[in-house]
């Protein structure tokens, strides 16, 4: 069960309201993908260059939620 998330700006207005049921429909679909296999992907846990350094980079944004368009 999920419960509807209201989406505030800096000053506390209500931007947005995302539904339950919209957030229980993206849990479901992410949670189906996760289960697919995928052959040939590589397992990147110890991908490190010589330096220590990751080869690639990471970066937190809100386009990794998937509730762009909400």
């Amino acid at each position: 069960m999920f419960h509807k998330v209201r989406v505030l700006n800096k000053k506390g207005q209500l931007l947005k309201v995302i539904t339950s049921e919209v957030l229980s429909n993206r849990h479901w679909t992410i949670f189906e993908e996760k289960l697919k296999p995928r052959p040939g992907k590589k397992n990147k846990f110890n991908d490190f260059n010589k330096d220590g350094s990751r080869r690639g980079t990471y970066s937190l944004g809100l386009d990794t939620f998937g509730l762009e368009g909400y």
